[in-house]
């Protein structure tokens, strides 16, 4: 009898992984076919045999205009598009070419791969949850379930480490910094929270160090370093490998130039870099204490704090962290490999794991302040963000005019009591009877599941009837069921290497 697989994918911004549960039970990386643990989440558009070049062959394509990175950081926009070749790519099906280069490399190593455990950041919203499912299903893989990343980086921490009690995962990636903190007792963790910030990770530190070696540069040479997609992408790989020796070394020179104004050698220190960065570094502590004050909890209550992501791999983080706790928090050593490989682990144990949700939900609703007596449109959280899942929640209004033969319920997500401030992502409508006085009241329900993707139903207590939708978006970048046959079958069609 064939053994079961156990798959853990990690779809991420800078590199993403596979990785698998091996018979003894322990998790291990499965290489592409470069023999590369981890593939670069780079895309390159041939414009000639139409071939599509993912990871580092894609890296030194040569051609930027012709070259994708970090598509995962519009995984949440349905009117994001690349247009290549006269052909419209969706940051869900680019992400796709990704999943099926993973696919076809790591099937060739480890047999058939069918249905999979795929890790999203703990702050992505439905849409991006929802691109990503899609994005696999693209790629000819079934999603048993999404997990978040700090999650399945925790289930890897207890199982090759001997922690326990409260937890705080730092998971610092290309893209996105997540902050969660739980309980562990063996191999059965409780998450109590999760927060996070979208767009704060590795390539907004290379922003940073990219315009450090600009402004070096215009000093010495009198020019811009870069005046087009292909020179400045020319100097983003200088700034990332001076990022990664800065990390090992005090002091770098970097030689850098264009095509037309010559080059300069550039002295870097890690002394100036960390200076440039302390306001980045600063969003960090504060969402960390934020993080804390949900949970009141002081820095003294946690037990470990564990590294997860590439981005921790430079010292200031460790040591800012170690300025915050008054400890030195943990190394796995591979901080890029530990969601992939906890994943796995989730595949295989995902019932000794509880997740909590990732952001509020709610409806718009007229609220009645008990202090003032007066009434206004306020945002009305159904379910509360980091509500253990899955769960289902209700709340009871009641209709605010005569007469009314239709119920509409606007659904929010997003914890600010200011509906300005908050995301409408979905509406559910429900006709009633006719010749109704204001007060009757209507309950609104919504579940929530494992893979954080939501429902809502709206009933009407006077004459029982209800109405019940699945959360859905609309936009380019969402694909109907015809798309996804139609698009699969497309990229089994052409060549990906």
């Amino acid at each position: 009898m064939a053994q079961e697989k156990y798959i853990g994918i990690d779809l991420g911004t800078s590199t993403s992984g596979l990785a698998h549960v091996k018979a003894d039970g322990t998790p291990e990386i499965v290489p592409n076919c470069d023999g590369e643990r981890l593939t670069p989440s780079i895309v390159f558009f041939d414009r000639f045999d139409g071939v599509k070049l993912i990871g580092s062959a894609a890296r030194d394509g040569g051609d930027p205009d012709r070259t994708v990175h970090n598509i995962k950081k519009h995984m949440d926009d349905p009117s994001f598009f690349i247009e290549m070749d006269g052909q419209k790519w969706t940051p869900t099906e680019i992400s796709a070419l990704i999943l099926t280069k993973l696919k076809q490399d790591c099937s060739n190593i480890i047999g058939e791969i069918n249905e999979v455990v795929v890790t999203v950041p703990a702050n992505f919203n439905e849409l991006a949850r929802n691109a990503t499912t899609t994005a696999c299903r693209l790629a000819g893989m079934k999603v048993s379930r999404l997990v978040n990343e700090p999650t399945a980086a925790a289930l890897y921490y207890a199982h090759t480490r001997d922690i326990s009690g409260k937890v705080m995962v730092y998971d610092l990636g290309g893209g996105t910094l997540d902050i969660t903190i739980l309980n562990i007792e063996g191999e059965k963790i409780d998450i109590l929270l999760s927060e996070g910030a979208r767009h704060l990770g590795g390539s907004n530190f290379d922003e940073i160090l990219i315009e450090i070696l600009a402004q070096e540069y215009h000093k010495q040479n009198g020019a811009d370093l870069f005046n087009d997609e292909r020179q400045r992408r020319r100097a983003m790989i200088t700034s990332e490998d001076a990022k990664k020796m800065l990390s090992k070394l005090q002091r770098i020179t970097e030689t850098v130039g264009n095509d037309t104004d010559g080059s300069a050698r550039i002295n870097l220190t890690r002394d100036s870099f960390e200076e440039a960065i302390s306001r980045l570094l600063t969003r960090t502590v504060m969402l960390v204490e934020q993080a804390l004050d949900a949970l009141e909890l002081k820095p003294s209550d946690i037990d470990h704090v564990v590294l997860v992501g590439g981005s921790t791999r430079m010292p200031i983080v460790p040591q800012t962290l170690r300025d915050q706790f008054g400890f030195d928090p943990i190394s796995c050593g591979n901080v890029d490999e530990c969601v992939p490989l906890g994943a796995a682990l989730f595949a295989k144990q995902a019932r000794q794991v509880s997740e909590v949700c990732n952001q509020s939900y709610g409806t718009i609703a007229i609220i009645e302040d008990a202090s003032t007596g007066k009434s206004e449109l306020r945002n009305s959280i159904v379910i509360p963000k980091n509500t253990p899942i899955p769960c289902s929640m209700s709340q009871t209004y009641i209709t605010s005019e005569d007469n009314e033969e239709l119920i509409e319920v606007e659904i929010t997500q997003g914890e600010d009591p200011d509906p300005r401030y908050v995301d409408i992502v979905g509406k559910i409508s429900l006709k009633v009877p006719p010749g109704r006085p204001a007060g009757c009241e209507v309950v609104v329900t919504y579940s929530y599941d494992e893979n954080q993707r939501v429902k809502a139903m709206i009933l009407d207590e006077e004459s029982g009837q209800s109405q019940n939708i699945d959360i859905e978006y609309e936009g380019e970048g969402v694909l109907s069921e015809k798309d996804i046959e139609r698009k699969s079958a497309y990229l089994k069609q052409i060549t990906i290497v």
